[in-house]
This record gives structure tokens, sequence and C-alpha cells, in this order.
């Protein structure tokens, strides 16, 4: 499925979400499966210094709120393995757009953490810098993926491996968003999506009711076998770059997020996105907002970021 709107109609108590008071640790959706109380987290050793939880919560200018946060799962905590999402976002010097990205690295590559954070770090540093001198509709998005595609390479040399293994080493999804900061006189803004890989975007309306529209395809949307294999950063040869242009408007929320988010949420008329909806009709506190994207759901239990941005009512109006 993809482009359609689905209509939430009843509330997240009628759909067995858990009636946690807000910001109560952990937030169940359903039944949150054993692991969620039975995992006791280990560190990973390899790597002491990245933090398996990361949160921001900050007002864009004066017209955009933004809360973002990535969480080591369950799994991995579990076993001891490094958190390997990541997420980032800029302002260009003018103040005129925000660049956010989010990134999920490749379970299978040891260091893929590595390259989530230069991807979503160095990602969104090349889009203000080529923004300084190209509008956001001419950007070269596949020089822009070929840039951090040697980025990776080079850090998979420096790291001791072969180049010519590099995804076996890191690698990682891709998905970046160009958000207009200032709204024209309707309210809405001006949106530019790239993305490589499963990683997903999606509008959430939350007026006159809570509906989930995706902006690309639902993962695993109708397969009868789910899938994990996805493109990913480095790219080689020929690969599946998504690029799309639309509005955000005054009364919708833009939510980029790693499948450990979206693939719970699926086509976001089930529990989940029940649940997500309720919590972001506002932007929660920051910490909120981090247990919120924590919640616990029987069989999940990769690595979860999600990045949000809410248009401020009003804003730019005199």
């Amino acid at each position: 499925m993809s482009g359609g709107r689905h209509s939430l109609t009843t509330t997240p108590e009628e759909q067995g979400v858990s009636a946690a008071h807000e910001g109560d640790v952990p937030e169940n959706v359903g039944d949150p499966g054993r692991a969620a109380t039975a995992v006791i987290p280990l560190p990973d050793e390899r790597f002491p210094h990245h933090p398996e939880i990361i949160a921001s919560g900050v007002r864009i200018g004066e017209s955009l709120d933004l809360r973002a946060a990535s969480i080591r799962g369950l799994s991995h905590r579990y076993y001891g393995k490094v958190r390997q999402d990541h997420y980032a976002f800029r302002s260009t010097a003018d103040s005129q757009w925000l660049v956010a990205s989010v990134a999920d690295g490749v379970s299978a590559a040891p260091w893929s953490h590595v390259a989530a954070e230069l991807v979503t770090q160095r990602g969104c540093d090349e889009l203000c810098a080529a923004l300084t001198k190209t509008p956001p509709e001419k950007i070269d998005w596949h020089s822009v993926i070929g840039v951090l595609s040697d980025a990776v390479r080079d850090a998979v040399t420096r790291s001791g491996a072969e180049p010519e293994d590099a995804s076996a080493t890191m690698a990682t999804t891709g998905l970046f968003a160009i958000i207009e900061t200032r709204p024209d006189d309707t309210g809405r803004r001006m949106v530019h999506l790239a993305s490589v890989g499963d990683s997903s975007a999606w509008l959430l309306r939350t007026e006159p009711s809570f509906t989930w529209s995706p902006l690309q395809a639902v993962k695993n949307d109708g397969a009868v076998v789910a899938s994990s294999a996805t493109d990913a950063i480095p790219v080689t040869g020929r690969h599946s770059l998504l690029t799309r242009e639309f509005t955000l408007a005054p009364e919708e929320v833009l939510v980029l997020m790693t499948d450990g988010v979206g693939d719970p949420l699926g086509s976001g008329q089930g529990d989940v996105g029940r649940f997500l909806a309720e919590r972001w009709a506002a932007p929660p506190h920051p910490l909120h907002f981090a247990a919120q994207v924590d919640f616990s759901r029987r069989t999940f239990d990769d690595d979860r970021t999600a990045l949000a941005i809410w248009p401020v009512p009003d804003a730019g109006n005199p």
C-alpha cells in the first residue's frame, strides 16, 4: 500500500493499548512480550563511548518543533550489542531550511553503527553546504549518496578492513528530509525527501482525526513472508533511490523513522498507529518522546529511531 490515508476512529484503550500515564516507562502496546521485563541489558564493551539512548527536543527558529530519539533495541540489549541506528539534524546558515536524517545500520555488518552516524551527520552537512548555492529541487541526490558511499568506504579502510568488503564491515540505510522553515501564506511548507533503504517517512494528520499517510511504499505490505533485505549505503552499481517533493500542512506532523518503529507501525491502522498518534498529537517532552519510541510490543526488538517535526501553530502569521 502506498500513499493512502488511514483513519483512526477508536481510542488506544479500546484497542488494547495500555492506559499508562504519560511518561511511565515502559509503555506497552498490546502484548509487550516476556522480553520487555525479562531482558537484562548488557553493554557492548567494544564501544563504551557509544550511548544506547540519544534524544533531542528543540524549536527550530520560531516555526518548527522537533523531537528525536534513537534507542538500542531489546535484542541488542540482551546480546550486549551496540545501537546501530542514528539521527541528525541541522539548520542552514540562512535559517531557511531544516535538514534532518535517520539511518539504520545493517545488523549483519559489525561496524554499521559507524556508518549510520557518519551518513546522518555527514549527510546533513553535505546538504546544508549544497543549499547555500543550490535550491533543494536541484539537489543532485545521486551525487550526495555517492559522496556518502565514499565516506563509508574511507571509514572501512581506517578500520583496517579491505575496502572491497565495505558492505560486510559497515552499511546503513539513509533517509533525508529538507524542510522549509517559513510557511507560505496558506501555512504550508515545502519538503524534499530522499531515501536509500527501508527507513520510512510518514505524515501524521492530527485534525479532524488521526491518520497516517506513508510517503513511500509500506515495507512488506501484502507479502506472505516478511523480508529484511534492503538497499544500503555504500551503494554499488544500480540502487534504488526514492525522491519526493510535497508540502507539509499546519495540522500535519512529519515523522522519519527506522524500521524498528516502521515495522510495528505497519500500515498505520493498528494498535501502534493509534498509540503513537494519540501521544504525538502535540510535541511531548523529549524524554516522554523517547519512552514512547521505546514502546513494548511482542516480537519487535530492533533498535528504534524516530524524528518528528511539528509546525508551530500560527508561526509566520503577524
